[in-house]
């Protein structure tokens, strides 16, 4: 059973009794952020700035150095958690891989996180984040305004299928819809790659069995 760290923040207490009360040994968060400062500062601006919900500023509530954002997680009675990062444009999830995984490393909760984008390179370095123990992808089909279905993405989502690691894509239409948003899409990928196992956040859902194999259960 987790135990949540002495100085867990006022809000933690009932999300733990809510946990302790399900018999649960403690949680797992795989839709967390954690990504170079460089790249989480414009990713809080954007929100803040009210850009990323039609005018109205979105705070960011735990804007916190990144060892204090672990331990709060850690106070919540959090036991895996992802980095989940994404690119907006090519040439840049290679350079969000290396970064993550040197996360995961000096991080011991935390997920080795990895992700991809059209390009001619996606499934190379997807295929290299997976042989060096990536357990957990991200793709963002409304930052990067991309299409799932696209032709250099199909190795990748084959290659994700066959090691069957889980992937969370954010494809629903908030805060606010783009171009490859919504259910048609990606349900045309989990139609050619069915042993995908895909995480929605417009569904708001994750198997259990994912969960489990995460924790290493």
């Amino acid at each position: 059973m987790t135990e949540p760290a002495a100085d867990a923040p006022p809000e933690a207490a009932g999300d733990v009794a809510f946990w302790r009360g399900l018999g649960l040994p403690g949680l797992v968060d795989i839709h967390t952020h954690f990504m170079p400062p460089n790249v989480l500062a414009k990713v809080w601006a954007f929100f803040e700035r009210g850009r990323a919900r039609a005018g109205r500023a979105w705070p960011i509530a735990y804007r916190r150095p990144e060892e204090e954002r672990v331990a709060l997680l850690r106070g919540f009675g959090v036991r895996r958690f992802s980095a989940l990062l994404y690119p907006h444009k090519p040439g840049m999830a290679a350079w969000l891989n290396s970064w993550a995984a040197g996360f995961a490393a000096r991080t011991p909760d935390a997920l080795h996180s990895a992700t991809f984008f059209p390009e001619p390179a996606a499934a190379g370095y997807v295929a290299e984040a997976i042989g060096a123990g990536a357990r957990l992808f991200k793709a963002h089909l409304q930052v990067g305004a991309h299409d799932p279905r696209d032709e250099q993405l199909d190795p990748v989502w084959g290659l994700l299928a066959e090691a069957r690691v889980p992937v969370v894509v954010h494809c629903g239409s908030g805060p606010t819809p783009g171009p490859f948003t919504g259910p048609g899409p990606i349900s045309e990928v989990l139609a050619r790659h069915p042993r995908l196992d895909l995480g929605t956040p417009w569904l708001r859902a994750v198997c259990y069995h994912n969960a489990v194999r995460l924790l290493g259960l």
